[in-house]
């Protein structure tokens, strides 16, 4: 017969185990308790991490295309055009208020040509504005909506973020003040490319 371990015999008949048990017992139980301590201080001390969206990267210039022309408009150029100032709650930032100034998106089709006049009207209704962030991340939007005479909203290229440089947008940034959430902002804006439809016949 294989004798006990030591302190083994010492214990009640009831509670005595086989010597495999025992062994298996002593040899997994510090092992499992050690990583279980471990486990715990992981988790209960410290939060779990949540994964960061990595910044796009920056737009020195938006380049629009109208009708076969182009342009290129610098961040210094933007700033150089009448500029608006509104307050977001932005939805992704649990909905802390931020403060965006640049001119009107509007105003910036202007320089190409694209402007809401009586003559006009029915191409405005007829057009779409594709945005397009450094990202490849894309978004349209109806050119009504853009326009100050035919919509409330206002869409605005912004420049500045609460009185500084926008680096967080991406130094160019598309946000609109009527969404539900910025699903349509463009982080890193570099083009606006005017598009007209032709009515089905």
């Amino acid at each position: 017969m294989n004798n006990p371990p030591v302190g083994f015999s010492s214990l009640p008949r009831s509670l005595r185990l086989p010597n495999l048990a025992f062994a298996l017992l002593f040899a997994v139980t510090p092992g499992a308790l050690c990583a279980q301590a471990q486990t715990g201080a992981q988790t209960g001390s410290q939060p779990a991490a949540k994964a960061s969206k990595p910044p796009v990267p920056p737009s020195s210039a938006v380049v629009l295309e109208y009708q076969g022309k182009s342009m290129s408009l610098s961040v210094s150029e933007l700033l150089n055009l009448p500029q608006v100032t509104v307050q977001v709650h932005n939805a992704h930032q649990g909905g802390i208020p931020e403060t965006y100034s640049g001119p009107l998106l509007s105003t910036v089709l202007a320089r190409i040509g694209f402007v809401a006049t009586r003559q006009t009207q029915p191409l405005i209704l007829h057009s779409v504005v594709i945005a397009t962030g450094t990202d490849h991340y894309y978004v349209l939007y109806s050119a009504a909506e853009v326009e100050p005479s035919f919509s409330l909203s206002k869409v605005l290229v912004a420049v500045m973020k609460n009185g500084l440089p926008d680096s967080a947008g991406g130094d160019i940034e598309l946000i609109n003040t009527d969404g539900a959430k910025p699903a349509r902002w463009v982080h890193g804006l570099m083009g606006l490319s005017i598009m007209s439809l032709e009515p089905q016949k």
